[in-house]
């Protein structure tokens, strides 16, 4: 069956026009319908199962509920996560309301929102309870199980030890600190956020999962201290972000980089074309 058929037999929208766009992860169709613009994401089978994307849902719902500017899901015949045939196979398929305004340009008073936008999207996810855990990143996920699986490409690059020496001095950095702990978004940039004049909408929480807070900014820090900054001033502004927490955002840039490099080799699990 064709997915404009599936689209208006599974959300009963009229006339819909389908756009495949160019995602990473997983597969995003924008839909434009009589009734408005929406962004249907069709699962990576191999990164997500089906209880997996039930929690993230549970989490966005959560998040709606408690004021954090996030994408709204819509209900279909059978609840926020659907089913659909593509290529045939079975996809687990969500569809959003498309976030208003654009991509934004990077600027400071962006990063205050992104800032702004990272704090309430935390003060949601403290009072959010659900009875498993989707992703816990421990430092045990973080460090250890990146390095795991990018061993035998480092062994080939003789950097074998040299990156076990850094995860072990990594971890031992963490484990000292007090550092606010609890759900992250896990992919906070400019890529998984639009702009509407002064407002912020998130979307893309595919990566959500418990981990330490400081890791949320560290691809702004990394971009620019200055932007960094901003950052820290749009969460200050709505909730607590310590000097422990602020310091650590470096350490959290080398964790957070393990993950994106196994990612770009190939080794992740969401990684595109690995068997993992």
């Amino acid at each position: 069956m064709r997915l404009e058929q599936q689209i208006i037999d599974t959300y009963d929208l009229a006339d819909p026009k389908c756009e495949h766009l160019s995602t990473l992860v997983n597969d995003v169709v924008k839909v434009t319908a009589q009734s408005g613009q929406f962004a249907l994401k069709l699962y990576n089978p191999q990164s997500r199962s089906l209880k997996e994307v039930q929690w993230e849902l549970a989490l966005i719902e959560h998040l709606m509920k408690h004021g954090a500017p996030v994408s709204n899901p819509l209900r279909g015949k059978h609840g926020y996560v659907e089913s659909f045939l593509v290529d045939g196979q079975e996809r687990v398929a969500v569809l959003f309301e498309w976030a208003p305004g654009i991509k934004p340009r990077p600027e400071h008073d962006t990063y205050v929102l992104l800032g702004k936008a990272a704090a309430k999207i935390h003060h949601a996810a403290d009072t959010f309870s659900a009875s498993w855990i989707r992703d816990d990143y421990a430092a045990t996920v973080l460090i250890d199980e990146q390095l795991q699986r990018m061993k035998s490409l480092l062994v080939k690059a003789r950097r074998w030890q040299q990156m076990t020496a850094l995860g072990d001095r990594l971890k031992r950095k963490i484990a000292r600190s007090k550092l606010d702990q609890g759900i992250c978004h896990m992919d906070l940039t400019l890529d998984n956020v639009h702009r509407d004049g002064d407002s912020l909408t998130v979307f893309d929480f595919d990566s959500s999962g418990k981990c330490w807070r400081a890791i949320e900014p560290y691809g702004v820090m990394k971009f620019s201290r200055g932007y960094f900054s901003a950052w820290l001033e749009g969460y200050r502004a709505f909730r607590s972000f310590s000097q422990d927490d602020e310091r650590a955002v470096a350490a959290f840039g080398i964790i957070g980089d393990l993950r994106v490099v196994a990612w770009k080799l190939g080794v992740a699990r969401s990684s595109r074309g690995n068997p993992c």
